[in-house]
């Protein structure tokens, strides 16, 4: 479910959840169809989204680090999907952390008016820039999605699941560092009330393997209620095991889709000496 990474000088590798709609809901992003990166979340859900491309942008904001990310997928035809994306996490003093990602999804079975599954997967080339040492690694994401309309609140209801296991893999170098491994699981349902009020609920669990030093445990709920498909409003909580690697936190954000062009927000509520207290996280989008 990519946890928020907050160890200050950690030395190991980490992209932290930076897509504004996700972080709004407590860091959810597997079942998600209208977030901003995909690609990072569940690259499986780029075969099901309503848009036949996107490409966003990112700032995540962070006592004193900064995160840049710009991503993009392309549907070229109904059951096929690619997308590439690039991201920088400056955490100061030399240690940064860069990687670029490149994913392919393909619809498996079902269509619009059915269940449909499709599943996802993403190669990444990722730097690690420390003050002593670099050192380059090469990972896979495997990922799905599984979707089906049902009856339960208003007009009609959609649910989806997802699953992800992530950073399979390992450094090209030889490097007393580990990879991320992460495992994650998580379900979303999306009801329509009327054309004008939609209500999305989001739970997710996930667990770190490796390294050692942050094996744990976290989940995350969220909340969004979407406005004509125009604004929206979110919230969410965040539990992590290990507070000063992927710490607990609330969260709130909103959006809006203005034709073709996507701006979201999502502000953290954390304790005082959390890491993430005053972390922030904007997007810039445009739907073609």
């Amino acid at each position: 479910m990519g946890g928020v990474q907050a160890q200050n000088g950690s030395p190991e590798l980490s992209f932290p959840t930076l897509d504004p709609q996700a972080l709004a809901m407590g860091g959810t992003q597997l079942t998600s169809i209208s977030g901003s990166h995909p690609l990072y979340g569940n690259t499986a859900a780029t075969i099901q989204t309503m848009a036949p491309a996107k490409l966003s942008t990112s700032y995540y904001g962070q006592s004193d680090f900064d995160y840049y990310a710009v991503s993009g997928f392309w549907r070229f035809n109904p059951r096929n999907a690619v997308s590439v994306g690039w991201r920088q996490y400056l955490r100061g003093s030399g240690n940064n952390d860069s990687a670029l990602d490149v994913g392919y999804a393909r619809q498996l079975s079902g269509d619009y008016s059915l269940s449909k599954l499709s599943v996802g997967i993403t190669g990444r080339y990722a730097r690690l820039e420390r003050a002593d040492e670099n050192a380059d690694a090469l990972a896979v994401d495997l990922s799905m999605m599984w979707s089906r309309p049902v009856r339960f609140w208003g007009d009609h209801s959609m649910l989806r699941l997802g699953a992800k296991v992530a950073n399979l893999g390992g450094y090209i170098d030889d490097t007393e560092y580990d990879l991320p491994i992460e495992a994650s699981l998580g379900g979303s349902i999306d009801s329509f009330f009327s054309d004008v009020h939609e209500v999305s609920l989001s739970a997710e669990v996930g667990y770190h393997f490796t390294p050692d030093a942050v094996r744990g445990f976290e989940a995350a709920f969220g909340v969004e209620y979407n406005l004509m498909q125009l604004i929206q409003l979110r919230a969410g909580y965040h539990y992590g095991e290990l507070k000063y690697y992927y710490p607990s936190y609330a969260s709130v954000g909103a959006g809006l889709r203005l034709l073709h062009i996507r701006v979201d927000f999502a502000y953290l509520f954390t304790e005082k000496d959390s890491p993430l207290d005053n972390t922030y996280s904007i997007s810039f989008g445009l739907d073609f």
